[in-house]
């Protein structure tokens, strides 16, 4: 989510807060349920498409990286041998069809450098027998084939994920569109049904539906929750940031009044952009023991927030 997606995001929570508060309001007023329940339902899945948005490719590319490694090694290796073989015996036939350098494996382009390993597995598979004496085993061999199929595999891995990312951004734009529609076309108009019978109700939910603007996203907190013990990544866990007002804030002071909330993703992590501030932290998820900690936000600095939770 881009950090204005992030504030209005924060601001659908503490309005769902607010409305389940006071539930028992409003439960029994067919417009206002019907309008509330066709809201809330975006939530979920702003959710499911903002996680896989934030699906880490950095991982799918290091394993990749990792594996061509592997895979270029055994064959370079096999090369050597292959080469040393060829030399003996006069094979010049041989010789020609594996010349291949550490610079050209590195080089290649991935389906290219699939194709060169696929050669020298061809190559050793059709001298196996020979170059047994020259230190290859049919251990070896077997292993530059699971190389092979190793680093092939991934290959599609990046691209997917970049699709599914763009895929994500297209569908929380067009979620954002229906869930505000639902907030300015009906929820905040169907409040004013409770402006005088339920006050204080009615004085909440103006109070959530304004937007706090946490700036351009210079000022971060990355955090992590996870099972204490396991190390187990836990989706779904909130966390509320409420600001100090003990004089340490500046001039964002009465912005951050209203708390900030996040959630946590599917590999259990979180961004949120907030002003300068010291912020006391509330995380809890059902079944499991709440914490509270304070954090200092900087300017201009990243603050990272690991949290382990107990099950009740």
């Amino acid at each position: 989510m881009n950090i204005n997606q992030e504030d209005k995001f924060s601001m659908y929570y503490v309005v769902k807060n607010t409305c389940e508060k006071y539930q028992t309001t409003w439960t029994a007023n067919a417009v206002f349920a019907a309008t509330y329940n066709l809201w809330v339902a975006k939530i979920p899945l702003i959710e499911t498409n903002r996680d896989a948005q934030i699906l880490e490719t950095t991982g799918i590319t290091t394993d990749k990286t990792a594996k061509r490694t592997s895979m270029t090694d055994k064959t370079l290796f096999m090369i050597n041998r292959l080469q040393s073989y060829a030399n003996v015996v006069n094979n010049p036939e041989l010789l020609e069809s594996i010349k291949y350098s550490a610079s050209d494996l590195k080089k290649s382009r991935d389906t290219d450098v699939v194709g060169i390993c696929n050669t020298i597995l061809a190559k050793a598979n059709a001298n196996a027998a020979a170059i047994v004496t020259y230190g290859v085993t049919a251990a070896m061999i077997t292993e530059l084939q699971a190389a092979i199929t190793a680093y092939s595999a991934t290959l599609a891995k990046p691209k997917a994920a970049k699709s599914q990312t763009k895929t994500a951004t297209e569908n929380l734009t067009k979620l954002f569109k229906e869930a505000d529609e639902l907030l300015t076309k009906r929820l905040d108009l169907d409040i004013e049904l409770f402006k005088t019978s339920k006050p204080d109700f009615y004085s909440q939910y103006k109070t959530a539906r304004i937007i706090i603007p946490t700036g351009g996203g210079a000022t971060s907190v990355l955090g992590s929750v996870s099972l204490a013990g396991s190390g187990e990544p836990l989706k779904g866990v909130s966390f509320t940031f409420v600001a100090e007002t003990n004089g340490m804030m500046k001039a964002a002071a009465t912005e951050t009044a209203k708390p900030i909330v996040k959630k946590s993703a599917d590999k259990g992590k979180f961004r949120a952009s907030l002003p300068e501030n010291t912020y006391k932290v509330i995380v809890e998820k059902i079944g499991y023991k709440k914490q509270e900690v304070t954090i200092t936000v900087a300017n201009g600095e990243t603050t990272n927030l690991n949290i382990e939770l107990e099950k009740n």
